[in-house]
């Protein structure tokens, strides 16, 4: 997720607890309490995001800028052992804020406070796994992906939810953060093709529903009503993305029958769980095939082919041909890629940046790109120019690789 949804939902998570629970006496006053309850979430829920310092490069424009960061990016911060550190780390930084301040502390709050910075730092890896860029928590245990295909890498209807919140919180800042949160929300769906126009008015309404109550309601139930709006927005999408994964599914056994299906990334519309971006991965004996279409749950509010496409779904290195397929209502087909299993492994094999690229590419393609060869990652390769994980296989072949990160690759099984 973009990090002004982690700080949104940090102050969401923060002030509904501060607001729901009483503080006792003695210890710490009710406004102090709830404001070191909503500073800790909304820190703690971009302190995983650390790792850019180390991983990001600006626009990475060459191979070991690019590598550097698929791999480092939501790597050791991103797992459960690096989140109690990160936890510990966060919670240092209160009790010394805390000694700064001379305030007085009973054993409830400094667990409270502890519990806060552990709740807020893993909100993060939780919010995280729930799209289809994925995460690997249980490292060094176990070094495998995990994806939720879920939510969007960018959603404003969480934004949304934390409308009330304009009328309950006391800095600010937090105020003007929000307001231009939801100013972005509408402005996106006006102006962007990326959200449709029936989602676009359900983000208004939800957004003038929640500003009322926010207005009219107490604080805490204006908090309580916030945490409920991004738990809904949450459910809503993880319940669309089960019933995509299904309707692919019985779509693949009926179209594709002689196909084995491997995966499925799923990644939804912005503001909108009725349209699915579908990347279909099968094969079929030493064929490795990537179908890629959208699949529609409301066909006859939103069609499948006029479900806006997400960023990056323009034309690809990778060569599509016509999927052998019919369309329909619900499921309008945009292409296909395929490729020999035994030449793709055959190339990892003979490259290592191509081998370190499967550590993180869950839709691997190879493609010839003028006399150049590509490699890259069919989830982000309709982008402007080479897509975020498009590697030239001759420009720095047989030059310096990058180091070696233990994440077991997505598509292991394409490589034996």
């Amino acid at each position: 997720m973009d990090n002004v949804t982690h700080t949104l939902i940090g102050l969401i998570a923060g002030e509904s607890v501060g607001r729901a629970t009483r503080a006792r006496e003695p210890g710490l006053a009710p406004n102090v309490r709830r404001g070191l309850f909503v500073a800790i979430a909304a820190i703690g829920g971009n302190l995983p995001d650390l790792d850019l310092v180390y991983s990001y490069r600006g626009v990475p424009h060459d191979t070991q800028g690019k590598l550097n960061y698929l791999l480092e990016h939501r790597g050791y911060t991103h797992t459960v052992l690096g989140c109690l550190v990160l936890t510990l780390l966060l919670y240092a930084g209160v009790e010394w804020w805390l000694r700064y301040r001379r305030l007085a502390v009973t054993r409830r709050d400094r667990f409270e406070l502890l519990a806060m910075s552990m709740f807020g730092t893993f909100l993060h890896l939780a919010m995280d796994f729930l799209n289809s860029y994925g995460v690997h928590p249980f490292w060094p245990v176990q070094n495998r992906w995990f994806y939720g295909d879920s939510v969007f890498i960018m959603e404003p209807l969480y934004w949304a939810a934390a409308a009330p919140l304009i009328f309950t919180v006391r800095s600010k800042v937090m105020r003007v953060v929000i307001a231009l949160a939801l100013l972005a929300g509408l402005a996106a769906g006006l102006f962007l093709d990326l959200v449709a126009g029936v989602a676009c008015l359900a983000y208004v309404v939800l957004t003038t529903v929640l500003l009322i109550i926010g207005w009219r309601a107490s604080a805490r139930n204006a908090a309580i009503t916030s945490a409920m709006a991004m738990l809904t927005v949450t459910a809503a999408f993880v319940t669309g993305g089960y019933l995509a994964a299904r309707r692919v599914d019985a779509i693949a056994a009926a179209d594709f029958p002689d196909g084995h299906v491997i995966d499925h990334v799923l990644s939804p519309g912005a503001m909108n769980p009725l349209c699915w971006d579908v990347l279909l991965l099968e094969t079929h004996g030493d064929r490795y095939t990537v179908r890629h279409g959208v699949v529609a749950h409301a066909p006859g509010l939103i069609a499948a082919a006029r479900c806006p496409t997400l960023p990056g779904n323009g034309p690809t290195v990778a060569p599509l041909a016509k999927v052998p397929a019919a369309d329909s209502a619900g499921m309008h087909w945009i292409g296909e890629f395929e490729m020999s299993k035994t030449d793709l492994a055959q190339i990892v094999a003979g490259n290592c940046n191509a081998a370190a690229l499967m550590q993180f590419a869950r839709a691997p393609f190879v493609a010839e790109r003028g006399r150049e060869w590509v490699i890259g990652d069919l989830r982000f390769a309709g982008q402007r120019g080479d897509g975020m994980a498009d590697i030239d296989l001759d420009r720095d072949s047989p030059g310096a690789c990058s180091k070696v990160v233990p994440w077991t690759p997505p598509r292991a099984e394409l490589l034996q």
